[in-house]
């Protein structure tokens, strides 16, 4: 009699905890392949398409930015060299020191005339006395030492003298001052008014052209003349 085989052994856990185990990972295998695929099919389809747009952007970079930064055009005023409360000191043909002070000036970028803002001029004379000229706008030349005032031009004299333009002009290597506008002024003598005026004689006289008017005051004849002593 053949004795029967022995069975192979079971390959199907006979715990039941084991059982549940494999069921539940069948389970999630069963749910997550579905998703997984898509996901695999949606990244071969934007992979490619991130690489190209990725490509483009690279290539296409320099224009974009230059799309959306456009350079600041510049006006002719800003490209003039600025200057603010500054001073040029000189000296005219004989070696008498003068000053040009201003608010604010403006030179052009190659140079030339530099167009200032509230200048003074100051000029020593030969006599050694000195005359100032203010003004609420002036075109200096450096080169040339000379500058064209305009706007309110006040015009001192140490002496006393204080006169009131429209338009001066200050020729430095000189030592010559002269309008040819209507001035008004006064000094310790009186009053005077006229078209124009001239610093003639290196300073020695300022002289106010016709036609002119001269109001002298009472006590005038008492008070010593200019570079006199009482």
């Amino acid at each position: 009699m053949a004795a029967n085989p022995p069975s192979a052994p079971s390959e199907e856990p006979h715990d039941p905890s084991d059982r549940l185990r494999n069921l539940s990972a069948l389970q999630r295998q069963s749910a997550y392949a579905p998703a997984y695929t898509r996901l695999v099919r949606r990244l071969r389809v934007l992979l490619p398409v991130v690489g190209v747009l990725t490509v483009a952007i690279v290539i296409l970079w320099p224009r974009i930015r230059a799309e959306f930064n456009h350079p600041t055009e510049t006006t002719q005023e800003d490209r003039q060299a600025r200057m603010v409360n500054g001073r040029y000191v000189g000296s005219d043909s004989h070696g008498r020191p003068y000053t040009v002070t201003y608010e604010s000036a403006q030179q052009p970028p190659g140079g030339g005339p530099i167009e200032m803002v509230n200048p003074t001029a100051e000029l020593t004379l030969q006599n050694g006395h000195w005359v100032a000229l203010k003004a609420e706008h002036g075109h200096y030349d450096q080169a040339a030492g000379l500058i064209d005032l305009s706007g309110h031009v006040e015009f001192f004299h140490d002496e006393g003298y204080r006169f009131v333009t429209e338009r001066a002009h200050v020729e430095f290597n000189k030592n010559l001052a002269w309008g040819e506008r209507a001035i008004t002024g006064h000094g310790p003598k009186g009053e005077v008014a006229g078209r124009g005026f001239r610093l003639i004689n290196n300073g020695e006289a300022v002289v106010i052209t016709g036609p002119a008017r001269l109001l002298l005051r009472p006590d005038a004849a008492q008070m010593p003349a200019p570079g006199e002593t009482r």
